[in-house]
């Protein structure tokens, strides 16, 4: 990855000064007002709030937060041509940006992630795989992504968790968009099979059966278009997210005071509003292979397979025992 732009002498001074006060609301306008009235122009500039942004600490005003992930992905999403589309130079920064030490150690940063693979048409492969990173880290090694170093319940998926699992995912900038490719798929078998018997979110299990089928009942080819009102919806929720996004936004200002809040639900856009496809004999071999890998079927699994059963358009013979075990 590219070094990060320098920061010139007279950013140095502005973020030394900003940094022996700490971030409050009053500098959080300051920023707005004085220094990017005419938002981020450059890779110094945005180099200069992600510089801010490690000089942050818990106590910043939640005012940082919302700005830092507006800001920046104006910049990233809207102020470079074509707009929504992002170079590999660009991506490359922010990976760089964000990861550091190899790892996403920031909520916001991963906010910020988040919030430009939403709005982007398109994601370089590079950025796609530090979002995947990132949710592999925080819910397999413990990570400091969503709640900072006294995150609860390691090894769990929580609320939070899902929505985050859910955001990546079906970012239209994602890899697969609306669908979920294997990469999607093996990394959402992984988090079940590590967090198996645990107490995880109620929406969980939800999430996995939906993306699972997406994966291999939705068609490699763009979905049939959804009718107005799905489409309604879609740019409701969108909307509602242009900034550092409802849930993210009360992540983030969690923070501070150590609450844990209980993000709004989204649902998926169904597997009924897309063409259904068959299961093909390859497909079959994957998810025979996940299912049948510790020799049990556990009950997301068997509602995986439930599902499939009365929504594929076919299924390949070979997947029959597996249904047959299962008491489909």
């Amino acid at each position: 990855m590219n070094a990060m732009p320098t920061i010139s002498d007279r950013y140095r001074d502005l973020a030394r000064d900003i940094a022996a006060n700490g971030i409050d609301a009053q500098e959080v306008r300051r920023l707005r007002e004085e220094v990017f009235a005419d938002g981020i122009v450059n890779r110094e500039e945005a180099a200069l709030l992600f510089h801010l942004n490690e000089l942050a600490d818990r106590g910043n005003e939640p005012d940082w937060d919302e700005f830092f992930v507006e800001a920046l992905t104006d910049f990233f999403v809207w102020k470079q041509e074509p707009r929504q589309y992002l170079s590999e130079a660009d991506a490359d920064f922010l990976a760089h940006a964000v990861l550091k030490d190899g790892r996403i150690d920031n909520a916001t940063e991963f906010a910020l992630l988040l919030n430009v693979l939403r709005w982007l048409r398109a994601a370089p492969q590079a950025l796609i795989d530090t979002a995947l990173a990132g949710l592999r880290q925080t819910v397999l090694q413990g990570g400091t992504v969503l709640f900072g170093p006294d995150r609860q319940r390691r090894g769990v998926i929580d609320p939070a968790d899902v929505e985050c699992i859910r955001a990546v995912i079906f970012a239209p900038g994602s890899d697969g968009g609306l669908t979920v490719t294997r990469a999607e798929a093996d990394l959402l078998f992984d988090l079940h099979e590590a967090t198996r018997g645990k107490k995880n979110a109620p929406g969980w299990q939800e999430m996995f059966v939906e993306a699972v089928a997406h994966h291999l009942m939705c068609p490699t080819e763009p979905p049939r278009p959804p009718d107005a009102a799905e489409l309604e919806r879609r740019e409701r929720w969108l909307e509602e997210r242009r900034g550092i996004g409802g849930f993210m936004r009360d992540m983030a200002r969690s923070l501070a005071g150590g609450s844990r809040p209980e993000p709004q639900h989204t649902a998926l856009p169904p597997v009924s509003a897309y063409a259904r496809e068959a299961i093909c004999p390859a497909e079959a071999e994957w998810l025979l292979n996940r299912i049948d890998a510790d020799g049990e079927i556990d009950e997301a699994e068997r509602a995986l397979l439930h599902h499939i059963a009365e929504s594929a358009a076919g299924i390949d013979e070979r997947l029959r025992p597996l249904l047959a075990r299962a008491g489909v």
